[in-house]
Protein backbone atom coordinates (compact mmCIF):
# COMPACT_ATOMS: atom_id res chain seq x y z
CA UNK A 1 0.00 0.00 0.00
CA UNK A 2 2.80 2.39 0.75
CA UNK A 3 4.12 1.75 -2.77
CA UNK A 4 0.74 2.64 -4.33
CA UNK A 5 0.54 5.90 -2.34
CA UNK A 6 4.01 6.88 -3.59
CA UNK A 7 3.05 6.29 -7.25
CA UNK A 8 -0.10 8.40 -6.93
CA UNK A 9 1.85 11.26 -5.41
CA UNK A 10 4.30 11.23 -8.33
CA UNK A 11 1.51 11.28 -10.97
CA UNK A 12 -0.21 14.18 -9.17
CA UNK A 13 3.01 16.22 -9.22
CA UNK A 14 3.43 15.68 -13.00
CA UNK A 15 -0.12 16.87 -13.69
CA UNK A 16 0.37 20.04 -11.67
CA UNK A 17 3.57 20.87 -13.58
CA UNK A 18 1.84 20.33 -16.96
CA UNK A 19 -1.00 22.63 -15.97
CA UNK A 20 1.45 25.30 -14.96
CA UNK A 21 3.18 25.15 -18.34
CA UNK A 22 -0.13 25.53 -20.25
CA UNK A 23 -0.93 28.82 -18.55
CA UNK A 24 2.15 30.49 -20.21
CA UNK A 25 0.32 30.61 -23.68
CA UNK A 26 3.47 29.50 -25.51
CA UNK A 27 5.20 32.85 -24.92
CA UNK A 28 8.79 32.96 -23.92
CA UNK A 29 9.51 34.68 -20.72
CA UNK A 30 11.18 38.02 -21.24
CA UNK A 31 14.89 38.10 -20.78
CA UNK A 32 16.10 40.93 -18.64
CA UNK A 33 18.04 43.68 -20.61
CA UNK A 34 16.98 42.68 -24.21
CA UNK A 35 14.50 44.75 -26.35
CA UNK A 36 13.13 44.20 -29.93
CA UNK A 37 14.66 46.78 -32.52
CA UNK A 38 14.29 47.46 -36.35
CA UNK A 39 17.57 47.84 -38.24
CA UNK A 40 17.29 50.64 -40.92
CA UNK A 41 18.16 49.72 -44.54
CA UNK A 42 21.02 51.85 -45.82
CA UNK A 43 20.31 53.51 -49.21
CA UNK A 44 21.56 56.30 -51.40
CA UNK A 45 19.03 58.78 -52.72
CA UNK A 46 18.31 61.29 -55.46
CA UNK A 47 15.53 63.69 -56.37
CA UNK A 48 12.69 63.26 -58.86
CA UNK A 49 12.85 66.01 -61.48
CA UNK A 50 10.31 67.87 -63.58
CA UNK A 51 11.06 68.00 -67.32
CA UNK A 52 9.09 69.28 -70.26
CA UNK A 53 8.12 66.48 -72.65
CA UNK A 54 5.96 66.27 -75.72
CA UNK A 55 3.18 63.80 -76.44
CA UNK A 56 4.54 61.21 -78.81
CA UNK A 57 4.04 57.89 -80.56
CA UNK A 58 6.92 55.45 -80.83
CA UNK A 59 7.85 53.60 -84.00
CA UNK A 60 10.54 51.10 -84.97
CA UNK A 61 11.83 50.62 -88.48
CA UNK A 62 14.72 50.91 -90.91
CA UNK A 63 16.65 53.74 -92.56
CA UNK A 64 16.47 53.80 -96.38
CA UNK A 65 18.27 56.04 -98.89
CA UNK A 66 16.38 58.92 -100.42
CA UNK A 67 16.95 57.40 -103.85
CA UNK A 68 18.58 54.19 -105.08
CA UNK A 69 19.09 53.11 -108.67
CA UNK A 70 20.83 50.22 -110.41
CA UNK A 71 22.64 51.51 -113.51
CA UNK A 72 22.75 49.23 -116.57
CA UNK A 73 24.32 49.46 -120.03
CA UNK A 74 22.22 50.17 -123.12
CA UNK A 75 24.57 48.50 -125.61
CA UNK A 76 26.51 45.21 -125.53
CA UNK A 77 30.29 45.19 -125.71
CA UNK A 78 33.55 44.80 -123.84
CA UNK A 79 34.19 46.86 -120.71
CA UNK A 80 37.14 49.10 -121.54
CA UNK A 81 37.30 51.37 -118.52
CA UNK A 82 35.92 51.60 -114.97
CA UNK A 83 35.69 55.20 -113.73
CA UNK A 84 34.05 54.73 -110.30
CA UNK A 85 34.12 52.22 -107.49
CA UNK A 86 32.63 51.38 -104.10
CA UNK A 87 32.07 54.45 -101.93
CA UNK A 88 32.89 57.03 -104.62
CA UNK A 89 30.65 60.09 -104.71
CA UNK A 90 29.37 60.86 -108.19
CA UNK A 91 27.26 63.61 -109.70
CA UNK A 92 24.37 63.07 -112.07
CA UNK A 93 25.76 62.50 -115.57
CA UNK A 94 29.20 61.40 -114.36
CA UNK A 95 30.73 58.57 -116.50
CA UNK A 96 30.99 55.38 -114.47
CA UNK A 97 32.30 52.96 -117.10
CA UNK A 98 33.16 52.91 -120.82
CA UNK A 99 32.66 50.08 -123.32
CA UNK A 100 34.80 49.48 -126.42
CA UNK A 101 33.88 52.29 -128.86
CA UNK A 102 35.64 51.29 -132.11
CA UNK A 103 32.61 49.92 -133.96
CA UNK A 104 30.34 52.66 -132.66
CA UNK A 105 32.75 55.36 -133.86
CA UNK A 106 33.03 53.79 -137.33
CA UNK A 107 29.26 53.65 -137.59
CA UNK A 108 29.06 57.30 -136.60
CA UNK A 109 31.63 58.32 -139.25
CA UNK A 110 29.69 56.38 -141.90
CA UNK A 111 26.43 58.00 -140.86
CA UNK A 112 28.00 61.46 -140.99
CA UNK A 113 29.21 60.75 -144.53
CA UNK A 114 25.74 59.62 -145.59
CA UNK A 115 24.28 62.85 -144.24
CA UNK A 116 26.83 64.91 -146.18
CA UNK A 117 26.09 62.99 -149.41
CA UNK A 118 22.36 63.38 -148.94
CA UNK A 119 22.70 67.10 -148.33
CA UNK A 120 24.67 67.53 -151.59
CA UNK A 121 22.06 65.51 -153.49
CA UNK A 122 19.29 67.66 -152.00
CA UNK A 123 21.15 70.81 -153.05
CA UNK A 124 21.39 69.52 -156.66
CA UNK A 125 17.75 68.51 -156.80
CA UNK A 126 16.80 71.80 -155.25
CA UNK A 127 18.66 73.69 -157.99
CA UNK A 128 16.95 71.57 -160.70
CA UNK A 129 13.57 72.26 -159.11
CA UNK A 130 14.27 75.97 -159.01
CA UNK A 131 15.20 76.02 -162.72
CA UNK A 132 12.17 73.96 -163.64
CA UNK A 133 9.93 76.28 -161.66
CA UNK A 134 11.28 79.38 -163.36
CA UNK A 135 10.88 77.72 -166.78
CA UNK A 136 7.30 76.73 -165.96
CA UNK A 137 6.31 80.24 -164.90
CA UNK A 138 7.91 81.77 -168.03
CA UNK A 139 6.08 79.37 -170.34
CA UNK A 140 2.77 79.96 -168.58
CA UNK A 141 2.91 83.53 -169.94
CA UNK A 142 3.83 82.33 -173.42
CA UNK A 143 0.90 79.90 -173.40
CA UNK A 144 -1.53 82.69 -172.52
CA UNK A 145 -0.20 84.71 -175.50
CA UNK A 146 -0.54 81.61 -177.73
CA UNK A 147 3.16 81.68 -178.45
CA UNK A 148 3.57 77.99 -177.55
CA UNK A 149 1.30 75.04 -177.94
CA UNK A 150 -0.47 73.27 -175.11
CA UNK A 151 1.53 70.10 -175.74
CA UNK A 152 4.82 71.94 -175.36
CA UNK A 153 3.62 73.53 -172.12
CA UNK A 154 2.51 70.13 -170.79
CA UNK A 155 6.01 68.77 -171.41
CA UNK A 156 7.55 71.67 -169.47
CA UNK A 157 5.08 71.14 -166.62
CA UNK A 158 5.96 67.44 -166.49
CA UNK A 159 9.65 68.35 -166.18
CA UNK A 160 8.79 70.57 -163.20
CA UNK A 161 6.78 67.81 -161.52
CA UNK A 162 9.66 65.33 -162.00
CA UNK A 163 12.12 67.84 -160.52
CA UNK A 164 9.75 68.44 -157.60
CA UNK A 165 9.43 64.69 -156.89
CA UNK A 166 13.21 64.26 -157.10
CA UNK A 167 13.72 67.10 -154.61
CA UNK A 168 11.23 65.55 -152.18
CA UNK A 169 12.94 62.18 -152.54
CA UNK A 170 16.32 63.77 -151.86
CA UNK A 171 14.90 65.50 -148.78
CA UNK A 172 13.52 62.17 -147.50
CA UNK A 173 16.91 60.52 -148.04
CA UNK A 174 18.51 63.33 -146.03
CA UNK A 175 16.04 62.87 -143.18
CA UNK A 176 16.74 59.13 -143.19
CA UNK A 177 20.49 59.75 -143.16
CA UNK A 178 20.11 62.16 -140.25
CA UNK A 179 18.06 59.58 -138.34
CA UNK A 180 20.84 57.01 -138.90
CA UNK A 181 23.34 59.61 -137.71
CA UNK A 182 21.35 60.24 -134.54
CA UNK A 183 21.10 56.51 -133.93
CA UNK A 184 24.84 56.07 -134.46
CA UNK A 185 25.52 58.98 -132.08
CA UNK A 186 23.24 57.39 -129.47
CA UNK A 187 24.97 54.03 -129.80
CA UNK A 188 28.31 55.72 -129.31
CA UNK A 189 26.90 57.55 -126.29
CA UNK A 190 25.51 54.26 -124.96
CA UNK A 191 29.05 52.91 -124.70
CA UNK A 192 29.51 55.34 -121.78
CA UNK A 193 27.55 54.26 -118.68
CA UNK A 194 26.60 57.36 -116.68
CA UNK A 195 25.07 57.94 -113.27
CA UNK A 196 21.46 59.14 -113.54
CA UNK A 197 21.51 60.64 -110.02
CA UNK A 198 23.96 62.26 -107.63
CA UNK A 199 25.03 59.95 -104.85
CA UNK A 200 27.54 57.31 -103.84
CA UNK A 201 28.47 53.97 -105.37
CA UNK A 202 26.95 51.21 -103.27
CA UNK A 203 27.97 48.27 -105.50
CA UNK A 204 30.03 47.59 -108.63
CA UNK A 205 29.14 44.49 -110.65
CA UNK A 206 31.55 44.49 -113.65
CA UNK A 207 35.30 44.58 -114.33
CA UNK A 208 37.57 45.78 -117.15
CA UNK A 209 37.76 43.29 -120.03
CA UNK A 210 34.41 41.69 -119.26
CA UNK A 211 32.11 41.06 -122.24
CA UNK A 212 28.56 42.04 -121.41
CA UNK A 213 25.16 41.90 -123.04
CA UNK A 214 22.82 44.88 -122.98
CA UNK A 215 20.82 45.69 -119.83
CA UNK A 216 23.39 44.18 -117.48
CA UNK A 217 23.68 45.78 -113.99
CA UNK A 218 26.90 47.80 -113.73
CA UNK A 219 26.53 49.84 -110.52
CA UNK A 220 24.10 50.62 -107.71
CA UNK A 221 24.03 54.31 -106.77
CA UNK A 222 22.40 55.62 -103.59
CA UNK A 223 21.55 59.18 -102.68
CA UNK A 224 21.93 59.45 -98.89
CA UNK A 225 21.98 63.23 -98.47
CA UNK A 226 18.41 62.78 -97.29
CA UNK A 227 17.12 59.55 -95.83
CA UNK A 228 13.78 57.86 -95.34
CA UNK A 229 12.71 56.26 -92.08
CA UNK A 230 10.14 53.56 -92.74
CA UNK A 231 8.52 52.11 -89.66
CA UNK A 232 5.30 51.02 -88.05
CA UNK A 233 3.12 52.22 -85.20
CA UNK A 234 0.59 50.16 -83.29
CA UNK A 235 -3.02 50.12 -84.34
CA UNK A 236 -3.99 51.72 -81.02
CA UNK A 237 -1.78 54.76 -81.72
CA UNK A 238 -2.42 55.02 -85.46
CA UNK A 239 -5.11 57.70 -85.16
CA UNK A 240 -2.62 60.12 -83.56
CA UNK A 241 -0.16 60.09 -86.48
CA UNK A 242 -0.54 62.86 -89.09
CA UNK A 243 1.48 64.09 -92.04
CA UNK A 244 4.09 66.79 -91.32
CA UNK A 245 4.40 65.87 -87.60
CA UNK A 246 7.99 66.23 -86.31
CA UNK A 247 10.02 63.04 -85.89
CA UNK A 248 13.12 62.40 -83.77
CA UNK A 249 15.11 59.30 -84.79
CA UNK A 250 17.62 57.39 -82.66
CA UNK A 251 20.08 54.74 -83.89
CA UNK A 252 20.97 52.23 -81.16
CA UNK A 253 23.92 50.82 -83.14
CA UNK A 254 25.54 54.27 -83.18
CA UNK A 255 24.57 55.11 -79.63
CA UNK A 256 23.20 58.34 -80.98
CA UNK A 257 19.90 60.11 -81.41
CA UNK A 258 18.35 63.46 -82.12
CA UNK A 259 18.17 63.13 -85.91
CA UNK A 260 15.14 65.19 -86.81
CA UNK A 261 12.69 64.93 -89.66
CA UNK A 262 8.98 64.94 -90.45
CA UNK A 263 6.30 62.46 -91.40
CA UNK A 264 5.79 62.50 -95.18
CA UNK A 265 3.72 59.41 -95.95
CA UNK A 266 1.15 57.32 -94.07
CA UNK A 267 -0.31 54.03 -95.26
CA UNK A 268 -4.05 54.24 -95.96
CA UNK A 269 -4.72 50.92 -94.20
CA UNK A 270 -3.75 48.88 -91.15
CA UNK A 271 -1.74 45.74 -91.92
CA UNK A 272 -4.06 42.82 -91.21
CA UNK A 273 -1.28 40.45 -90.10
CA UNK A 274 0.74 42.73 -87.81
CA UNK A 275 -2.07 45.14 -86.82
CA UNK A 276 0.28 48.05 -87.41
CA UNK A 277 0.30 51.17 -89.57
CA UNK A 278 3.26 51.87 -91.86
CA UNK A 279 4.65 55.40 -91.95
CA UNK A 280 7.52 57.14 -93.73
CA UNK A 281 9.51 60.18 -92.61
CA UNK A 282 12.26 62.16 -94.31
CA UNK A 283 15.46 62.83 -92.35
CA UNK A 284 18.27 65.22 -93.22
CA UNK A 285 21.73 63.62 -93.48
CA UNK A 286 23.96 66.40 -94.77
CA UNK A 287 26.83 65.34 -92.49
CA UNK A 288 26.65 61.75 -93.74
CA UNK A 289 26.60 60.34 -90.19
CA UNK A 290 23.70 58.01 -90.95
CA UNK A 291 23.81 55.11 -93.39
CA UNK A 292 20.93 53.35 -95.11
CA UNK A 293 20.10 50.00 -93.57
CA UNK A 294 20.36 51.03 -89.90
CA UNK A 295 17.68 49.74 -87.52
CA UNK A 296 16.13 52.81 -85.93
CA UNK A 297 13.62 53.98 -83.36
CA UNK A 298 11.54 57.06 -83.98
CA UNK A 299 9.52 59.31 -81.74
CA UNK A 300 6.67 61.03 -83.58
CA UNK A 301 5.70 64.23 -81.78
CA UNK A 302 1.91 64.38 -81.55
CA UNK A 303 1.27 66.97 -78.79
CA UNK A 304 2.75 70.20 -77.47
CA UNK A 305 5.16 70.13 -74.52
CA UNK A 306 3.98 69.38 -70.96
CA UNK A 307 5.68 68.79 -67.60
CA UNK A 308 6.48 65.24 -66.52
CA UNK A 309 8.27 63.54 -63.60
CA UNK A 310 11.70 62.00 -64.29
CA UNK A 311 13.81 59.86 -61.95
CA UNK A 312 17.37 58.51 -62.31
CA UNK A 313 17.46 55.18 -64.14
CA UNK A 314 19.08 53.69 -61.01
CA UNK A 315 15.88 54.42 -59.05
CA UNK A 316 13.80 52.04 -61.18
CA UNK A 317 13.21 48.51 -59.86
CA UNK A 318 11.38 45.82 -61.85
CA UNK A 319 10.20 42.46 -60.56
CA UNK A 320 7.65 40.00 -61.93
CA UNK A 321 6.49 42.49 -64.55
CA UNK A 322 5.93 45.31 -62.05
CA UNK A 323 8.05 48.46 -62.29
CA UNK A 324 8.33 50.77 -59.32
CA UNK A 325 10.38 53.35 -57.47
CA UNK A 326 10.67 53.94 -53.72
CA UNK A 327 9.87 57.45 -52.53
CA UNK A 328 11.33 58.23 -49.10
CA UNK A 329 9.39 60.31 -46.57
CA UNK A 330 10.76 60.77 -43.02
CA UNK A 331 13.13 57.81 -43.48
CA UNK A 332 10.31 55.47 -44.55
CA UNK A 333 10.16 53.93 -48.06
CA UNK A 334 6.90 54.01 -50.01
CA UNK A 335 6.30 52.03 -53.20
CA UNK A 336 5.20 53.93 -56.31
CA UNK A 337 4.19 51.65 -59.19
CA UNK A 338 5.06 53.37 -62.49
CA UNK A 339 5.18 53.00 -66.25
CA UNK A 340 8.39 54.03 -68.00
CA UNK A 341 8.39 56.77 -70.64
CA UNK A 342 11.13 58.78 -72.32
CA UNK A 343 14.81 58.45 -71.44
CA UNK A 344 16.78 61.69 -71.27
CA UNK A 345 20.36 62.13 -70.02
CA UNK A 346 20.38 59.17 -67.61
CA UNK A 347 16.87 59.82 -66.34
CA UNK A 348 13.61 58.15 -67.28
CA UNK A 349 10.06 59.42 -67.30
CA UNK A 350 8.14 57.82 -64.40
CA UNK A 351 4.43 57.76 -65.19
CA UNK A 352 2.47 57.18 -61.97
CA UNK A 353 -1.16 56.44 -62.83
CA UNK A 354 -2.22 57.34 -59.28
CA UNK A 355 -0.32 60.64 -59.38
CA UNK A 356 1.43 60.08 -56.03
CA UNK A 357 4.98 60.48 -57.35
CA UNK A 358 5.83 64.19 -57.59
CA UNK A 359 8.76 66.24 -58.79
CA UNK A 360 10.97 66.98 -55.79
CA UNK A 361 10.31 63.64 -54.07
CA UNK A 362 13.36 61.87 -52.63
CA UNK A 363 13.81 58.45 -54.27
CA UNK A 364 16.14 55.57 -53.41
CA UNK A 365 18.80 54.72 -56.00
CA UNK A 366 20.55 51.81 -54.26
CA UNK A 367 19.71 48.63 -52.32
CA UNK A 368 16.31 48.55 -54.06
CA UNK A 369 16.01 44.77 -53.88
CA UNK A 370 15.81 44.97 -50.06
CA UNK A 371 13.19 47.71 -49.89
CA UNK A 372 9.46 47.28 -49.38
CA UNK A 373 6.45 49.40 -48.47
CA UNK A 374 7.03 50.91 -45.04
CA UNK A 375 10.69 49.90 -44.80
CA UNK A 376 12.76 52.08 -42.46
CA UNK A 377 15.79 53.49 -44.27
CA UNK A 378 18.94 55.37 -43.48
CA UNK A 379 20.08 57.70 -46.27
CA UNK A 380 23.81 57.60 -46.86
CA UNK A 381 25.69 60.81 -47.46
CA UNK A 382 27.21 61.05 -50.94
Amino acid sequence: MSFMRLAQAILLSIAVMAAGCGKNDGKKAPVAGVQDTVQPISVMSSTALSRQVEGHVESTGTIFPWDEVTVSNEAPGVVEKIAADLGDRVAAGTPLAVLDQKEARLNLISAEADVATSMNALDREGARLSDAGMNLRRNEGLLKENMISQSVFDGIKTQFQVAEASAKEAEARLQSARARLNLAAKRLSDTVVKSPISGEVKKRFVSVGETVKDRVPFFTIVDARKLKFRGTVSEAMSSKVKNAQPVVVAIDALGAGGYRGAVTRISPAIDLETRTLEIEAVISNETGALRPGHFAKAMIITEAGKQAVFVPEAAVYSLAGITKVFAITENVAHERVITLGLKIDGTVQAIDAEGRLKAGDIVAVSNLQNLYEGAVVAIEAR
